[in-house]
């Protein structure tokens, strides 16, 4: 007899009163729901809680519990969204765990997808996939030049965001959790250490998450900047951080690239607010 794997969903925010109620709307969508939704809240005070708790309220059949802890933000921890996550997991009560963020749109059938491999127990972790979400024609461009596409892809070495992941909950467990030591990259040192510890990732191209990538140009430099930070902290990359140290000189990557050179204030600017950030991450 098949014996029906529960799976628990968690995710965690602050201040996210823009865009909760979409990504609630695309989860009630979904094809299938999880069997318990844990949003960990880090104190918001811009009215999130107030619609998760109304919106939980009016939709009982998603299951969703919010909880809502203070030392999930940064005024407490160095890694708030690492925290957040870890929190939601401790309360689960499911053996898979599937991770999204509130800033997304999720297609209607991400969670079934992101959560239908598990039928094989030799599957410890399920990488989905993520696409833009374009508002504008900014956006259009940058996705064109940073995100990648399945034409370039290699799903061996693909380290999966947690915007759209599935995993077994001992696995999590096993690594000590997500790392809590800084804001960002805290995602992709968990893959590093799942890898580590020798679990099984299998990849689905049909779990897909709507990300909201940057706006404009200025919130394209201080996202890469803001990322480069947590990487730089982590040592992540390093040998590539060293190759673009001498690229910044003469960049070569963006002249050789049609899309990068025909963008290439975005493409330079992106590369040396990346550099500076990681440079501040290491010697923090």
């Amino acid at each position: 007899m098949e014996v029906i794997k529960k799976v628990s969903l968690i995710t965690t925010l602050y201040n996210e009163a823009d865009n909760i109620f979409n990504f609630l709307e695309s989860y009630k969508k979904q094809t299938k729901y999880a069997d318990e939704f844990i949003i960990v809240d880090g104190g918001s005070i811009d009215g999130t809680i107030d619609i998760i708790e109304q919106y939980a309220k009016d939709n009982k059949e998603l299951n969703i519990q919010l909880i809502v802890d203070k030392t999930c933000s940064k005024k407490y921890t160095a890694g708030p969204i690492a925290k957040g996550r870890n929190v939601a997991i401790e309360n689960a009560k499911h053996d898979y765990i599937a991770v999204t963020d509130a800033g997304c749109i999720l297609d209607e059938h991400w969670f079934e997808e992101i959560t239908k491999l598990f039928e094989d127990d030799s599957i410890d972790v399920v990488s989905g996939w993520y696409k833009a979400n374009i508002v504008n024609e900014f956006q259009t461009v940058y996705a064109d030049i940073y995100l990648p596409t399945l034409n370039n892809f290699d799903p061996k070495s693909f380290l999966p965001s947690s915007r759209s992941l599935a995993f077994k909950k001992n696995c999590w467990g096993k690594v000590g959790g997500y790392p809590t030591d800084s804001m960002t990259a805290e995602d992709t040192k968990f893959d590093l250490d799942l890898k580590k510890m020798g679990c099984s990732f299998v990849f689905n191209e049909k779990a897909i998450v709507y990300w909201n990538c940057p706006k404009s140009y200025q919130e394209a430099i201080d996202k890469a900047y803001y990322y480069a930070v947590g990487d730089g902290q982590k040592r992540l990359y390093f040998k590539k951080f060293l190759m673009r140290t001498f690229l910044m000189l003469l960049p070569v990557n963006i002249f050789l690239d049609k899309k990068r050179r025909e963008n290439f204030k975005l493409s330079y600017g992106v590369m040396l607010n990346y550099q500076y950030g990681y440079l501040k991450g290491l010697l923090s």
